[in-house]
């Protein structure tokens, strides 16, 4: 964790309470998609109490500090040693531990001392218990794999943590409440809304917790915030709110994001996190208004907008499919990419009457997405048009091959 030694409020545990869980888990990215993730190792818990125990007694390796233009913040490593790979725990001892897997593997040896005995792991399984891979099986920290479940809560406790001095707290309680739904917490919502001195983090939550319960004030804070000119509102707070608004599923909070998706005078990073935003509200409102930015000249905007769209196009895929034959050809890259990705429809219907560009892009759907169209509707190209079904089949051949994405460094 990041820590700075002159800095309070960017110490590594800042606001953090010793009660609570550091939770680490291992997820892959997958090359075509940055949000398909498979998740890779357990979920792992590391209470605040031990973390800090750790720290304190300096069973933590630390970095040099960073230059100062990075705000001279260190990094503190709590060492643990994982499991390349699902095994069992065959020895421990004073010094290691054996993992064996499954007899075609080696054996995976871990020794506890590092750093020439400054730094001593300790075990964090049992002998003969199953782990999976990259499980932490020893560290500077006890580290669970489960954890008991607090006490349930209600109402009444988030208001108390509205008032508390810890900033943390009163995010977490607004945050709550707008799920919690809330009877007695409506004022204290409006004062954090309200009070100019209150961190614009809990504000954007209390706010949040109120527009989604269509009180006035919760919307009136958000539009204000979305519709200031950056020397009013900073774009840091401006792209929060942005992602405030997309997790409140109303059709108000759609338009205010299209609204701004739309005004070209509007700052390139402000408009595409509202493409980003928009990929929460699965509607055709949604698909048309990023389809419509395709033929904008900014790339960014393009481009969240295109993994925006990928997201909300299954659930209405006839609605983007007649987008693609009715937009214009500036319109019709970005569709067709979400298309190739997404599947499921027949690209044979896509050719009637289709002009000489949409004929291209059809080449290019079925070139990406043949896995994810019926070999049905693919063959079915290959007597509507020819000159299609060629095209795509050069198209496979060419991503088919070793070649592809090859580079000379």
């Amino acid at each position: 964790m990041s820590h700075s030694l002159k800095d309070p409020r960017r110490a590594w545990d800042a606001g953090m309470r010793d009660d609570d869980y550091v939770s680490i888990v291992l997820f892959e990215q997958s090359p075509d998609s940055p949000i398909d993730l498979t998740i890779k190792s357990p979920v792992h818990f590391v209470s605040v109490t031990d973390l800090r125990a750790a720290f304190s007694a300096k069973r933590v390796a630390i970095t040099k500090p960073k230059g100062v233009e990075e705000g001279s913040e260190i990094r503190v490593v709590w060492t643990s040693a994982v499991a390349n790979q699902r095994s069992a725990v065959s020895e421990i001892t004073a010094t290691r531990v054996q993992l064996t897997p499954d007899a075609s593997s080696r054996i995976q040896t871990i020794q506890l001392s590092r750093k020439k005995g400054e730094i001593q792991l300790s075990p964090q399984v049992q002998l003969n218990e199953e782990v999976e891979a990259n499980q932490i099986v020893a560290a500077v920290v006890p580290v669970r794999i489960a954890v008991p479940l607090p006490p349930e809560v209600d109402e009444s406790y988030f208001i108390g943590m509205l008032a508390s001095i810890n900033l943390s707290e009163r995010y977490a309680a607004a945050k709550a409440l707008r799920y919690l739904g809330y009877t007695n917490a409506l004022p204290l919502l409006v004062g954090r809304v309200d009070d100019p001195h209150e961190d614009i983090y809990v504000q954007l939550e209390a706010a949040a917790a109120l527009a989604a319960h269509e009180h006035a004030a919760g919307w009136t804070f958000i539009e204000a915030k979305l519709r200031s000119a950056v020397l009013d509102v900073p774009l840091e707070t401006q792209l929060e709110t942005l992602i405030v608004a997309s997790e409140i599923a109303n059709t108000r909070s759609e338009r205010i994001l299209i609204d701004v998706l739309t005004d070209a005078g509007r700052d390139e990073e402000l408009r595409a996190g509202a493409a980003w935003a928009l990929g929460q509200f699965a509607t055709a409102t949604s698909a048309t208004a990023l389809a419509d930015t395709f033929n904008s000249t900014a790339l960014e905007i393009k481009t969240e907008a295109a993994r925006a769209l990928l997201r909300i196009t299954e659930p209405q895929l006839a609605h983007v499919v007649e987008l693609l034959k009715t937009s214009d050809s500036a319109r019709r890259d970005g569709l067709s990419w979400a298309l190739a990705r997404t599947g499921g429809f027949d690209p044979s219907d896509i050719l009637h009457n289709a002009d000489d560009n949409l004929r291209r892009w059809v080449s290019y759907i079925i070139g990406h997405g043949k896995d994810k169209l019926s070999q049905e509707g693919v063959n079915a190209i290959c007597d509507a048009d020819p000159e299609v079904y060629f095209a795509a089949s050069v198209l496979w051949q060419i991503l088919e091959s070793w070649v592809d994405g090859l580079e000379e460094f």
